[in-house]
């Protein structure tokens, strides 16, 4: 069998050979060549713009929570996204941005794509109520996903 004679040194050879073979980085992490990513800025507001690549043509958008309404002490929910072209049929390959006044999105505010059938999703976690503000190829729409009342939920719990 094999063994090097001097491990630190096969280790360091490795490490070597690997530094020069990623070079700068690794392409798959580096985005498309040319492209450098951009500094990081100051912390948001939530009021910026959701920045995206406009539509082709108008974008009819749709969106909602599933469920609607939050438990009193909040929770998480699926908000929804539909693009859709006049006349109805689906918008695919339409970028999406979504914010939130309150609580965490699962994609942190980057660009969703809607898929064949004019959708996207993503998942809200709060404790409040929260603003849902949706981007979607230009086109701006904005609803709440409100908490239900303590009397609400008590009302919607089964009863043994």
């Amino acid at each position: 069998m094999l063994t090097p004679r001097h491990p630190t040194r096969h280790l360091s050879l490795t490490a070597a050979l690997v530094a020069l073979l990623l070079g700068p980085g690794c392409a798959l992490f580096r985005g498309p060549q040319g492209t450098p990513a951009p500094p990081p800025g100051p912390p948001t507001t939530g009021t910026e713009p959701l920045p995206v690549q406009k539509a082709p043509e108008e974008v009819v958008v749709a969106a909602w929570a599933e469920p609607k309404r939050l438990p009193p002490r909040g929770g998480q929910t699926q908000i929804v996204v539909r693009a859709q072209r006049r006349g109805g049929k689906p918008f695919e390959a339409v970028e999406v941005r979504i914010r939130t006044s309150s609580g965490t999105l699962y994609s942190q505010g980057k660009v969703l794509l809607t898929n064949d059938a004019g959708r996207t999703r993503d998942r809200l976690t709060t404790r409040r109520a929260a603003t849902i503000t949706v981007n979607a190829g230009g086109a701006v729409y904005r609803f709440e996903v409100p908490l239900r009342s303590e009397s609400e939920d008590e009302a919607e719990s089964p009863r043994p």
